[in-house]
């Protein structure tokens, strides 16, 4: 980040020489944050074990928001080229809601959110009422809100040194446990560093050297939010992001490394009515809740006392909701979306239905959001394709939810997980690996 510093003569003629020093210090100290920022964190500088180090890589990408059809409609040929020569899926399922920070966590571990506990980009512990948001460092940090075993801390335990240029739960003490190098997550990082640093990391020493790493996109879903998934902006951002997937295939293949690149999305994004906005209070009173939006989709509500009626509330809501809105317990939540048994989900489960999303009389929601049932709203959808030694060539698989990724990650980096444990499994993607 440049400062750039206004001359101190200025200054001294026109404030008084203590507030030039005040004003100096606050823009050191921005640009002192801003460095801290992007510094790489090194957790650990213990090497790979012996076993680890003939292993195969796997370089995992997130390109945000990147709907399953946008490849052919915007013509992204780099990607297009990865996904023929390797392997894709018709689309990638995203988990309910198809958010974010639930998606990404449920990608590297291979459950539910209701399992793994990121029911939502925001919700309530009940234990405490501590609220989780994603733009809050510190709950964010927080390892006691994540469960399950994300790979890089299965990675980490069995001997194998794991690297993470941004990924949801990376920034977190789960199990005692971090990435062995990572960075704290900062949007304006140009993306081409984040390419570069992958790129370092791979160069290192067989004994130093990550064999799981993460990276994270998050231009198209921003654009996506913004203008609408069909406007120009969408399309290019998808190619700005397709031509830095290209650089970054090309460096790969330059390792000469066993090295298995995997793009996914953790959702794609829907066209919304957002001139015909759901206000959520205004169906019915909810002063007697505490309440966690999300996405503009979904709603977790947590009754603040026991004397609530909760079920007047539902029936309440119900009358309202003319076809756009769905309204639960959350162990009545439909069985397909896999949300339940979990107080984190509270007493209340409300979200939309497409293209409809909750708004607030003071503002108008985007033209494009998520978050909505995946099977009721496909453009929500998002990618899946593979390509490296371990992947076959050519192969398309069915649709399938993104908790088989995790089995079909820890199989290629030889990691043992207990099965019992997760929602995924190996079969959806059996086709599209090369057997041993």
């Amino acid at each position: 980040m440049k400062v750039q510093l206004i001359p101190l003569s200025f200054h001294l003629k026109s404030i008084s020489m203590k507030k030039t020093i005040a004003f100096l210090c606050i823009l050191l100290s921005v640009s002192f944050l801003f460095a801290q920022n992007n510094e790489m964190i090194v957790t650990h500088d213990r090497p790979n074990s012996q076993e680890i180090l003939d292993r195969p890589y796997v370089v995992m990408v997130s390109i945000d928001g990147f709907r399953y059809d946008y490849v052919k409609k915007y013509g992204a040929k780099n990607i297009e080229a990865i996904a023929n020569q390797g392997v894709q899926a018709a689309s990638l399922i995203p988990c309910f809601p198809s958010s974010t920070f639930p998606n990404h966590y449920s990608l590297v571990t291979g459950m539910y959110p209701s399992s793994h506990g990121l029911v939502s980009n925001t919700f309530y512990r009940p234990s405490d009422m501590k609220k989780y948001r994603i733009s809050d460092r510190e709950v964010v940090s927080d390892g006691e809100f994540y469960g399950g075993k994300p790979i890089w801390v299965a990675a980490e335990q069995q001997g194998m040194r794991s690297a993470s240029f941004f990924w949801v739960g990376s920034e977190a003490d789960i199990e005692g446990v971090f990435p062995a190098n990572y960075y704290r997550y900062n949007k304006s990082v140009p993306y081409k560093k984040r390419v570069k640093q992958v790129n370092k990391w791979l160069k290192e020493s067989p004994e130093t050297r990550p064999h799981f790493i993460t990276l994270y996109f998050s231009l198209v879903d921003s654009k996506g939010h913004a203008f609408g998934p069909d406007s120009d902006e969408v399309r290019d951002a998808v190619l700005e992001v397709d031509a830095i997937i290209g650089m970054l295939w090309k460096k790969l293949q330059k390792t000469g490394l066993p090295v298995n690149m995997i793009l996914v999305s953790d959702h794609g994004m829907q066209q919304t009515k957002n001139d015909e906005a759901i206000f959520l209070k205004g169906q019915t009173d909810l002063s007697e809740y505490d309440i966690a939006p999300s996405s503009g989709v979904i709603n977790l509500l947590y009754a603040k006392n026991e004397s609530v009626d909760i079920e007047k509330t539902i029936e309440k809501l119900k009358a309202k909701a003319e076809g756009r809105y769905k309204v639960y317990r959350p162990e009545e939540v439909p069985e397909h979306l896999n949300y339940s048994d979990n107080d984190r989900l509270g007493d209340i489960v409300v979200y939309s239905l497409a293209p409809y999303v909750f708004g607030n009389p003071a503002w108008k929601p985007s033209p494009g959001a998520h978050g909505f049932d995946p099977y009721q709203a496909k453009d929500v959808h998002g990618i899946f394709y593979a390509i490296g030694p371990h992947f076959q060539s050519g192969v398309t698989l069915d649709s399938f939810e993104n908790i088989h990724v995790y089995p079909a990650v820890m199989k290629i980096l030889q990691l043992e997980y207990d099965a019992e444990s997760i929602d995924g499994d190996l079969a959806p993607l059996a086709p599209g690996l090369k057997t041993e």
